[in-house]
């Protein structure tokens, strides 16, 4: 697990930043040119938000995401926090 587990995150319903967390990692295979890859992937709980007076369809919905995005996500904004 990273040390880092809370990170944001820019909701592709409503382009808005939202706070969000690693609810868990996996490992999964990636058939890519070289063959097949193992990928640690992470799920990413995204919170419930607003979208004008009403809910966000993004709310409260877990996504996958490649672990190293996350990380890299986490180090490059490690100065903004």
């Amino acid at each position: 697990m990273t040390s880092e587990k809370k990170m944001r995150i820019i909701c592709k319903w409503c382009s808005v930043s939202n706070h969000c967390h690693i609810v868990s990692q996996e490992i999964s295979d990636h058939h890519g040119a070289y063959g097949i890859d193992s990928v640690m992937m992470a799920k990413v709980k995204i919170h419930k938000h607003f979208k004008g007076k009403n809910y966000c369809k993004g709310s409260d919905r877990t996504i996958v995401v490649p672990l190293d995005e996350v990380v890299k996500y986490n180090e490059k904004n490690k100065d903004l926090s």
